[in-house]
């Protein structure tokens, strides 16, 4: 595992082409701002994403650069950002698949209170998935426990990376955040790169470590069955 605290796109432009297996990662993405001048409101438009696509119209064009060419990227968004990172990733993927991540509860607020997030996976054609998954995949988010606002729960990283990523192959994610997709990548006996920008989440990522390499030889939450994964039944031997 390798942990570098530094700006996700410099870090790609200095990595070798044609190195990783997969990119599995949570970008942070954001709301345009709301206009006023005077008394004035000016109406929201979709150019007002321009900022967000510009940087990751970049980072995007990298991770397709370092890719090997069978290998998938992963990248979790919102209702907002979902349709910006699909035509940015478009030119780069064969084909592009959505999942639908069911937090198993809801969150804050009135009228529609949020359950869901949304997984973009880009594919090339031909390459065969380790088993197959839903397109709605249940795992319940992470609580109080979190170290990083938006973290996403280990369970669901490592079904993403036992679908997607051959075994012992490299994992990076750009945007590390406090190391859950290390975590995953490791417990899966995939080998991992980080990079994350703050520097306080980067240490939080590096401790998580020795846990990580002990988690190797601990019994997977699900097990293979008949193409596919299910939970694993009790008494069920490690697969």
């Amino acid at each position: 595992m390798n942990v570098e605290q530094g700006e996700a796109l410099e870090r790609l432009r200095g990595m070798a082409p044609l190195c990783v297996d997969a990119i599995v990662t949570d970008p942070p993405y954001f709301l345009p701002a709301q206009h006023y001048s005077g008394r004035a409101k000016w109406p929201r438009s979709m150019a007002d994403l321009s900022v967000l696509e510009h940087f990751y119209r970049d980072v995007f064009a990298e991770c397709r650069r370092v890719t090997k060419p069978d290998a998938p990227i992963v990248v979790f968004c919102d209702g907002q950002s979902y349709p910006v990172f699909y035509s940015l990733l478009y030119p780069h993927w064969d084909r592009l698949i959505d999942i639908v991540w069911d937090k198993d509860e809801i969150g804050m607020g009135a009228g529609v209170r949020r359950q869901h997030e949304w997984i973009l996976i880009g594919v090339a054609h031909g390459v065969e998935m380790n088993g197959w998954e839903r397109s709605v995949m249940r795992e319940k988010r992470v609580g109080d426990s979190r170290t990083h606002p938006a973290e996403k729960p280990v369970g669901l990283l490592r079904r993403l990376i036992r679908l997607l990523v051959p075994p012992g192959g490299v994992v990076v994610d750009p945007f590390t955040g406090s190391g859950a997709t290390g975590e995953a990548a490791l417990a899966e006996a995939r080998d991992f790169i980080g990079i994350e920008l703050d520097a306080r989440y980067a240490a939080d990522a590096a401790r998580r470590e020795p846990s990580i390499q002990s988690s190797l030889f601990e019994a997977p939450d699900l097990e293979y069955y008949r193409g596919g994964y299910r939970p694993k039944r009790p008494g069920a031997a490690a697969g």
